[in-house]
């Protein structure tokens, strides 16, 4: 966010600085594209950087398009900068109250990594006829035990998995719900 804003406010000013070079009247009429070019540019940079945070467009818009903005030219820059350290000042206090957030500052490996697509759900064998339910056994333990199965015969819960009477009641429910749903279908 703050780089983001930063960045933004730098191209913003820059870009509106060259527009000025024009007479004041040129300028004027050329407000809707110093405006849509800040904002396309300060996007278009932020992206390159992997720095995307949406605002940050509004930020190189406001300096284009505001006249008072416009006024103080790049003292703008060290205001947004000040302002980007304040509102995450305000969101790390705000959320921190009953939580940790956020968990890591860094880490050197991903968080979530991704599964080849073969590996997600190989179903390789699996015969015509044969019931969801037992699908989804089957493959739970081919897996090694390492999923949560919801089927219409029962919830298989890995053995490490250690779930609260609210977590057990919530996958309880949603087996009803297959339950009603199947038996519905089935009527039909």
């Amino acid at each position: 966010m703050f780089l983001g804003h930063t960045i933004g406010s730098i191209i913003g000013v820059g870009i509106t600085k060259l527009f000025l070079l024009q007479s004041p009247e040129s300028f004027d009429n050329n407000l809707w594209l110093v405006g849509a070019l800040a904002c396309a540019v300060a996007t278009t940079v932020l992206s390159m950087m992997k720095l995307i945070h949406p605002p940050s467009g509004g930020t190189a818009l406001i300096a284009a398009t505001q006249a008072d903005v416009r006024a103080i030219g790049w003292y703008y820059v060290p205001v947004v900068m000040l302002s980007s350290v304040l509102m995450i000042a305000v969101g790390l206090i705000t959320n921190n109250i009953q939580r940790q957030y956020p968990m890591y500052w860094w880490t050197s490996t991903p968080l979530l990594p991704r599964k080849p697509k073969e590996a997600e759900g190989n179903l390789s064998g699996v015969t015509l006829g044969e019931s969801a339910t037992s699908i989804e056994t089957r493959v739970a333990e081919e897996k090694g035990g390492e999923m949560i199965s919801v089927g219409l015969d029962g919830v298989v819960i890995p053995s490490f998995l250690r779930l609260s009477y609210d977590q057990r009641a919530v996958l309880d429910e949603l087996q009803t719900k297959m339950k009603e749903f199947y038996l519905v279908r089935d009527e039909n």
